[in-house]
C-alpha cells in the first residue's frame, strides 16, 4: 500500500511539474467550485502554480541545452525581489513586506508562464527541424 502511494505522488509531481497548466486550470477549477469568485480564483492559482512553472521552466532548459540554470533562476529571483522593494520604498516611503512579496510572486508567475510557452515552442521547432534534417 505504502509503494502505491508513493507512486502515485510521483507520478502526480511529474505530471504537474510536467505540464503546470493542468495544475493552473484544476486549481482555478477548485477555487471557482468554493468561493465562486472568478477574479480570485485566478489570482489564487497563478500564486499557487507559480513554483510549478518555474519548475518546469529548470527542467526545459537543462532538456534543451543541458544548463543547470537554478542558480541563474535564484539570482533572478533575488533581484527582482530587489527591485520591487525599491520601487515600492520610492513610490510609498514605507515598505510593506506581504504586498512586495505577494507583487515579486505574481511577476515571477507571469515571467515564467511567457518563458514556458516560449521555451516549449522553441524545443518543438529545433527537434521538428533535427527530424527534418536527419
Amino acid at each position: 500500500m505504502d509503494e502505491f502511494v508513493v507512486n502515485i505522488t510521483t507520478i502526480t509531481a511529474a505530471t504537474l511539474i510536467t505540464v503546470p497548466l493542468l495544475g493552473l486550470y484544476i486549481v482555478y477549477l477548485i477555487a471557482v467550485k468554493i468561493t465562486h469568485r472568478k477574479l480570485f480564483a485566478v489570482k489564487l492559482a497563478a500564486d499557487c502554480t507559480t513554483l510549478l512553472f518555474m519548475t518546469a521552466v529548470y527542467f526545459i532548459v537543462l532538456e534543451l541545452w543541458d544548463f543547470n540554470s537554478f542558480w541563474l533562476l535564484t539570482l533572478f529571483f533575488l533581484f527582482t525581489a530587489a527591485a520591487f522593494t525599491l520601487l515600492h520604498w520610492y513610490l510609498y516611503e514605507d515598505i510593506h513586506i506581504r504586498k512586495v512579496l505577494k507583487g515579486v510572486w505574481r511577476f515571477q508567475f507571469f515571467v515564467y508562464f511567457l518563458l514556458y510557452f516560449i521555451l516549449i515552442f522553441y524545443g518543438m521547432i529545433t527537434n521538428i527541424m533535427v527530424l527534418a534534417a536527419g
